[in-house]
């Protein structure tokens, strides 16, 4: 069973708890003033590396991913449409151009208990809190997908660009050839298989986006929550479209929305401690993805852990309370 855990002030956990909810603030106002703009010129880097590519290297992609012999591959690519396969490369940059990268919202975790660095970090100069869930019992990504909305956990990536790189390589580009060399699609079904491909693709490159930071925070191991809303996209010079309509999603079970509600997880607005107002969108959790908080430093740790007890009795968690076992002291 895996864990992860958020660090907060006293302020951020009454609400976190009132709510039953946590705030996903938009990427681009997070401490790390590169978020973003980082994952994006990793993956503008990766345009000189995938240039647009002959058929030998198709086939040795191809061959290599799909564990077939070199041989063999090269004789069933000698009649296949690989223009196709440069094709979805050009579509995908173009579809990267022309989509933009800035409704992503993130929540910020990390695999650290009762971290030092944490406390001082990410709590306040009083009594602070780390919150501890069970990642297994947080909502899945089916949930978010059903109010229209794609969602991502992973681990933060501080070295990222093999990472994109083998996105592009191993999961799209065979993907793409084996469309290539079914013999009974036609022109035009092979030509939305492939729109779909390039909108998955930017989909992926978004989270994987949404996951890099720099290394320099790589003491933090944090471990993140990406909400992102894919909207309309475009792609090449088709009019925009819907994500939800481009895709076949026939089996998901839409939740509607009721009462005059515009979108699910409406943007709110909250104030940094730096001033800065930010967007974020409350995320709400199951009750009983909470199963620890621990109290920070404090000089008030006993009356601290009372109080927190008595709040976790009133909302009506099952919750167990314990104390930091780090022995800093502000002085």
């Amino acid at each position: 069973m895996d864990y992860v855990y958020h660090y907060t002030s006293a302020d951020g956990l009454k609400g976190i708890l009132e709510s039953k909810s946590l705030w996903a603030t938009n990427a681009e106002y997070l401490n790390d003033f590169r978020e973003i703009k980082e994952g994006i010129d990793t993956i503008n880097s990766l345009r000189q590396d995938l240039p647009e590519l002959t058929q030998t290297r198709f086939e040795e992609i191809y061959a290599e991913v799909r564990g077939i012999p070199l041989k063999d591959i090269k004789h069933k690519m000698q009649n296949a449409n690989i223009d196709k396969a440069n094709k979805f490369l050009s579509s995908f940059w173009d579809a990267l151009d022309k989509n933009e990268l800035s409704d992503i919202y993130t929540v910020s975790f990390t695999t650290e208990r009762d971290s030092l660095n944490h406390w001082l970090t990410y709590g306040s100069e009083q009594t602070s809190y780390c919150i501890k869930f069970n990642k297994d019992k947080l909502h899945d990504n089916n949930y978010f997908i059903r109010h229209k909305f794609l969602s991502d956990y992973a681990d933060v990536v501080y070295e990222p660009r093999k990472v994109m790189l083998n996105l592009l390589i191993e999961k799209y580009l065979p993907e793409v050839l084996d469309y290539s060399l079914d013999e009974s699609s036609n022109i035009n079904e092979l030509n939305r298989k492939l729109s779909k491909l390039v909108i998955e693709a930017f989909n992926d490159i978004a989270f994987e986006v949404a996951s890099i930071k720099n290394k320099a925070f790589m003491y933090e191991k944090e471990y993140r929550f990406t909400l992102y809303s894919p909207g309309f996209v475009v792609i090449n010079d088709d009019p925009k479209v819907d994500y939800f309509d481009l895709i076949d999603s026939s089996d998901i079970d839409f939740i509607e929305l009721e009462n005059g509600v515009k979108e699910f997880f409406p943007l709110s607005y909250r104030t940094l401690k730096s001033g800065v107002i930010a967007p974020y969108r409350a995320i709400p959790f199951p009750k009983n993805s909470i199963e620890e908080i621990i109290v920070g430093p404090s000089e008030n740790k006993d009356l601290a852990v009372k109080g927190l007890r008595s709040l976790l009795s009133s909302l009506d968690y099952n919750v167990k309370v314990s104390s930091t076992e780090t022995s800093f002291r502000r002085i």
